[in-house]
């Protein structure tokens, strides 16, 4: 085991998805889930242990689960059901997160840490998610730049989702 700082170091930034699936792992069929296989979102992990994240269906594959006409301030002419689709196919949480089981897995191919990360809700869009603890496994490869997060969801059900970590946006500005 190593310290759970250096897949702390490994998580910190943010990250874009590349897919998630659920697949029965006794067939290996693909089980139906409310996005597809390519969502769109982000997830942002701090250095001092928080992730916040967003997942959206795909606005390229699945234009017809986000409405375009939609705006903030809701309008009263607004269509439930076009809000009903952004809620149905649309979630987002945060809260701190705590790491454990890490393994070091550097000497083997440009491998990173791997190990368990529980998260705990105090936000979420899905108010029966506030204060729910979710445990997943995680795997870091290509120098950190790509994590794998599994959860089991019961009896032969693994959800699978794959991250790319995204560039850093921070820009130090010098005045003349």
């Amino acid at each position: 085991m190593v310290s759970p700082k250096k897949a702390l170091k490994c998580f910190a930034g943010a990250w874009g998805f590349l897919n998630g699936t659920i697949v029965n792992t006794t067939t290996g069929a693909l089980l139906p889930d409310w996005h597809s296989p390519y969502p769109s979102g982000i997830a942002v992990y701090t250095d001092n242990g928080y992730n916040i994240f967003i997942v959206t269906a795909n606005d390229t594959t699945e234009p017809e689960k986000r409405p375009k006409e939609l705006n903030l301030s809701a309008s009263p002419s607004d269509p439930d059901s076009s809000w009903a689709l952004v809620g149905k196919y649309s979630v987002a949480a945060s809260g701190p997160i705590h790491i454990s089981n890490v393994a070091d897995r550097s000497g083997t191919d440009r491998e990173g840490p791997s190990g368990v990360v529980t998260r705990t809700f105090s936000m979420a869009t899905l108010p029966s998610w506030v204060g729910r603890w979710i445990t997943y496994t995680f795997r870091f490869y290509d120098d950190c730049q790509v994590s794998n997060l599994q959860q089991s969801l019961g009896v032969d059900v693994l959800q699978t989702a794959w991250f790319h970590k995204l560039p850093s946006q921070y820009r130090v500005e010098t005045r003349a």
